[in-house]
This record gives C-alpha cells, structure tokens and sequence, in this order.
C-alpha cells in the first residue's frame, strides 16, 4: 500500500515539513472531494466526503486504496492550531491506516445487507452478558439509526469496527432484525 498516490504525496509533504492544504479531488469530474491540512509535516485534519478527523482519513485511505480515481493537489496555506482534529504522528496514522485497510477487507463480507433493519433485543439489554466499547457504541447508535446504511453513516467507529461490532454482537444474540428482510424464491 505504500506505493499508491495518497501516501506518496504525504510521505513527500511530511519530510519536507509543510504546511498547507492537500485537496482530494476526483480525477474524472475534478469535484473537491476533501481536504487534508498538514501543519510544520503533520497531519492536522481531514475530511473527506461527509466525514471528518480520523474517520475522514481512513475513508480517504481506504477510498485511495480502492484506486478511485483521485488527484492530489498541494497548496502552502496558514493552518491554525484550532483546526487541528487529528493528534496521531504521521509515522503512525499511516500505520494505522494501513491496517484499517487490511482489517476493512477482511470484514467486508460481514457487513449486513445496507437496506435491513436492526434493533437491539429487549431481553439482552436486561442480562449481565460483557460488550465491548465498540459493542456498546454500536448498540448507543442502533437506538437512533437501525438502518444498516444509517448506521455505518451516523456511528463515528470506523466502518470495520462498526462491522466487527456488528458481528460480535450477533455472536451474544444481541440484535434482532426488525425491517425490510430481502425476499427469498
């Protein structure tokens, strides 16, 4: 993963210490996709689509990793201390971006289908079974968003981990599907 655009770029923009604007857009319509703001070679904040911070660059990442059609366009710009989101040295936001990648791909197939409903089981809320932070964030979003789709959209997890949740709470019979079911012949 080290070869592709994105961290190319920001490997090249961190050793020389910049600080400015990277502008993500798509290379096909030149539509402003995001934005990443790098201050004296670090990553300050980013955002990407409708995400913000981490979750922005690891939506970026994984979207460059996908090799979506993006260009990289480098600006010098004054960036504020206030704007910063992102607290990681770059060394190891790219480390844990590249893992994110590795695990997204390895639970891509678990995620549920986008148009189902879930909702978390009375009779679980009422026992002592253990959940994991993530578990718990999940089963906190689930109680406003139990669209699959809204879910992924509205958890500020990662998608990987909101799917990992997902699965581990399937494993504690956890949750229980209350819409659209697909039809089967």
């Amino acid at each position: 993963m080290d070869d592709h655009a994105l961290f190319r770029c920001l490997d090249e923009q961190t050793s020389v210490r910049f600080t400015g604007r990277i502008n993500v857009l798509d290379r096909l319509t030149r539509q402003h996709l995001g934005v990443v703001l790098l201050k004296d070679g670090e990553v300050f904040a980013c955002r990407f689509r409708e995400d913000q911070g981490l979750k922005a660059f690891h939506a970026l990442v994984w979207g460059a990793a996908q090799l979506a059609p993006l260009d990289f366009v480098v600006e010098p710009e004054i960036v504020a201390d206030e704007e910063r989101q992102i607290h990681h040295p770059y060394s190891v936001l790219k480390h844990r971006a590249q893992a994110a990648v590795e695990r997204h791909r390895m639970t891509a197939g678990q995620r549920p289908p986008d148009h189902v409903k879930l909702t978390v089981r009375a009779d679980f809320l009422e026992s002592s079974v253990p959940v994991t932070s993530d578990e718990f964030h999940v089963m906190s979003t689930l109680c406003e968003w139990s669209q699959v789709d809204e879910l992924y959209t509205h958890c500020s997890l990662l998608p990987h981990e909101v799917t990992e949740a997902l699965v581990g709470l399937r494993k504690k019979n956890a949750l229980q599907v209350i819409g659209p079911r697909p039809s089967h012949p």
